[in-house]
């Protein structure tokens, strides 16, 4: 039988943008869905040519009495294709109990970590999700209402670290040909269609209105997502380079140099502040345009000190030299002490620091590089490690091993040399194995646990600085 076109367009752009190599472990997210559904139908069918190891991955919301049904459908078609399938229920009610966010913002974030945690689980190199041209023009026009910047307005990328979704540049026109030339079910979520949701009133209202002024206006939302795309690589690669010389991260805060900051283009700024809050807190909920430039013009200012709130508990803060980033809570109080224990790889939050670490067992591939452009991530040599891991403050006399230097130096003059603040040296926590310090976190590696050209597998270290008002249980 010959295979519909369909089949040839989806491997030409796997292969295009190298979203993932031949004998990838791929976790495919399906939700029931015509896209997810072709999505793994797809996959299923280029498996031989690529000798492919797939997984589908269902997440039980917990909302939808419908969710019962689809997640048995879903696990029965990754039968017949012959797929491993997993579920994972998300405790939904849960998070948004904790407040300020909405029904989809709260899915879709703890769907993305589900997926995270199940790649890790089941050993993937890629995660696949079925988004398509359409939901990439819609993403677009939600940029555009909600007056997102360059980053927004690109919408969706093809591939982002470990997620990659192969029907980008698919039409859902086409995938509806698709499933029914192959005769594969789906199944419709009602909330597609509810009007509560910005999502579904683009979809069911908007584009059809702007289609009467532009038969193709869907091909022209996704060149403009495209070209985009590209202008926002160009300035986060310039944004990159812009930060090895401006920004300075300490413990559980990061610091920019007035001066250099206020120098530069507010193109590169912008994306500086964006990128440094996106790691310390997890995300930028709340941030918007009006504060990125309240920090620049904080920056260039002939103010000598002073403090910016920021939504949710943070601030900006500056001084003659530096303009930083915190959480409010942590300025006042000297935190108390804490002492954790970890048994295995997984998740410990410090509620006396507000500060969640993440610790995952990840493989080394070859001609991979050790070093982390994130400085709040680290890899250590899995090898090395005793189990369980300590995790507390730093005590008086804690010595380490800075990675690359010869000699030990203690804990507490190297973040004096680091010029870390004495109220926040309490708070950062310090990873110990066997009695040895592993990790400073967000700091230093200690030598002895560092990755070799031998090492066959690492554990990954975080460290997240939590939202004050959002403290998720452990």
């Amino acid at each position: 039988m010959k295979k519909p076109e369909l089949y040839r367009t989806i491997g030409k752009i796997i292969q295009t943008y190298r979203l993932f190599d031949p004998g990838a472990k791929i976790l495919i997210g399906v939700s029931g869905g015509p896209d997810s559904m072709a999505l793994l139908s797809l996959l299923a069918e280029l498996r031989p040519a690529w000798n492919l190891t797939l997984t589908v991955c269902y997440c039980h919301h917990g909302l939808r009495a419908a969710a019962d049904e689809e997640e048995s459908f879903v696990a029965d078609w990754a039968g017949r294709l012959g797929c491993a399938f997993v579920s994972q229920k998300l405790s939904l009610s849960l998070f948004l109990k904790k407040g300020g966010w909405s029904v989809q913002e709260a899915a879709r974030l703890l769907r993305y970590q589900a997926f995270l945690d199940q790649k890790q689980n089941q050993q993937a190199d890629r995660v696949a999700l079925g988004h398509t041209a359409n939901d990439l023009g819609e993403e677009v026009l939600i940029g555009l209402i909600r007056g997102a910047g360059l980053g927004g307005l690109a919408g969706i990328p093809i591939r982002r670290e470990a997620f990659v979704r192969p029907l980008l540049k698919t039409y859902r026109e086409e995938i509806l040909h698709y499933l029914s030339e192959k005769n594969i079910p789906f199944k419709e979520d009602a909330s597609n269609r509810d009007g509560r949701y910005l999502r579904a009133r683009i979809r069911h209202h908007l584009l059809p209105e702007l289609t009467r002024y532009s038969p193709n206006i869907l091909a022209q939302l996704n060149r403009t997502a495209w070209i985009l795309q590209e202008d926002e690589a160009f300035l986060q690669q310039r944004r990159h380079q812009a930060e090895k010389k401006v920004a300075v991260y300490r413990g559980p805060s990061v610091r920019f140099l007035r001066k250099k900051l206020a120098a530069l283009p507010q193109a590169i700024s912008s994306r500086l502040i964006q990128k440094a809050l996106l790691q310390l807190k997890g995300d930028l909920r709340k941030i918007s345009s009006v504060h990125l430039l309240g920090i620049i013009q904080a920056a260039g200012s002939s103010s000598r000190k002073g403090r910016l709130p920021l939504p949710l508990g943070w601030e900006a803060w500056w001084n003659k030299e530096e303009i930083g980033l915190r959480p409010v809570s942590s300025i006042p109080l000297r935190i108390g002490l804490f002492s954790y224990r970890l048994e295995r790889p997984g998740k410990i939050l410090i509620k006396e620091s507000k500060t969640l670490l993440i610790f995952k067992k990840v493989a080394i591939l070859p001609g991979q590089s050790f070093r982390d452009r994130n400085p709040s991530r680290a890899r250590v040599d899995l090898q090395k490690l005793s189990w369980p891991l300590l995790i507390r403050n730093i005590e008086p006399g804690d010595r380490f091993q800075p990675l690359g230097l010869k000699g030990s130096k203690k804990v507490h003059r190297f973040l004096m040399d680091r010029k870390v603040p004495e109220a926040l040296r309490s708070g950062i926590p310090l990873i110990l194995s066997g009695g040895q310090v592993v990790w400073v976190a967000g700091m230093a590696l200690a030598q002895p646990f560092a990755l070799e050209l031998g090492s066959r597998s690492a554990l990954e270290m975080e460290c997240r600085i939590t939202d004050p008002n959002l403290m998720a249980e452990s």
